[in-house]
């Protein structure tokens, strides 16, 4: 079994375009999406309505939740000042051009998902997709994250795997335990961002597990593959589309750098 999963749009049509048609090509069992759609690029509309249209399972990020809700602020990440002033300037771009009905779609959205997937002669595996963390949806799980927080989530979630997006970097932790004489290995997961990827490669990246059904997969550690993938688009279009916008060159500048 192979599943697809993928997050941190943010309005970034010819980034979406580029990964789904990767993840058309390799034909996955399942495709999902962690959140945040809109806000920072040009096509809100857009983005929100191929997600509708194709019918992908897609959890609500706070900028989904924020827009949904008509704030002209709301919490989101800058590392100086003018670029909080520049971020509320794109929520009040966003706000204006998106459509009625794709403002309620994101507003409709859940913010969790449990995929559970049948194991041999034990229970089921059980996944659960958040946009950020499991009790906060502006909390942040980073790579760097001590192990033993994950291991708490995991516990505390009664899941196998976690797969967490939010902070547009990519990372597979692998949480390894000893339960009884038995050796577990449960992972937290970060897909990296389809939109506006942050650990330095421009590339829009996605995940994709895969499941061999046959065997245990908490127990077996090469039963259960996580393979990162990272596409081009055209990204000069990107950049182009917020220079010719209201929004502030910076988000084209992040787009370059990655």
């Amino acid at each position: 079994m192979r599943i697809t999963i993928f997050s941190d749009v943010h309005a970034n049509l010819p980034a979406l375009e580029a990964v789904l048609a990767g993840i058309d090509y390799q034909a996955p069992d399942g495709v999902f999406c962690l959140g945040d759609l809109v806000n920072q690029n040009v096509w809100n509309n857009e983005v929100v309505e191929i997600i509708r249209e194709r019918k992908i399972p897609t959890l609500k990020g706070n900028h989904d939740n924020g827009i949904a809700l008509g704030k002209s602020i709301f919490p989101f990440s800058y590392t100086f000042p003018e670029a909080r002033q520049w971020g509320i300037e794109a929520i009040a771009y966003t706000l204006k051009t998106i459509k009625k009905e794709n403002q309620e779609f994101l507003g409709k959205m859940p913010v969790k998902l449990r995929i559970t997937i049948p194991q041999v002669n034990s229970k089921p595996f059980s996944i659960l997709l958040v946009h950020s963390h499991p009790d906060n949806l502006n909390g942040r799980l980073f790579r760097f994250t001590p192990k033993e927080e994950f291991r708490h989530l995991l516990e505390n979630s009664n899941a196998d795997m976690l797969v967490t997006g939010h902070t547009h970097c990519p990372y597979d932790i692998i949480i390894k335990d000893e339960q009884n004489g038995e050796t577990t290995y449960r992972h937290a997961i970060n897909p990296g961002s389809v939109g506006r990827p942050k650990d330095g490669d421009w590339r829009p990246c996605y995940v994709q597990l895969t499941f061999d059904t046959s065997r245990h997969l908490l127990t077996e550690p090469d039963a259960v593959n996580v393979d990162f993938y990272r596409v081009k688009y055209d990204l000069g279009k990107a950049v182009k589309a917020i220079k010719k916008s209201e929004l502030s060159v910076y988000y084209g500048s992040c787009l370059i750098t990655g």
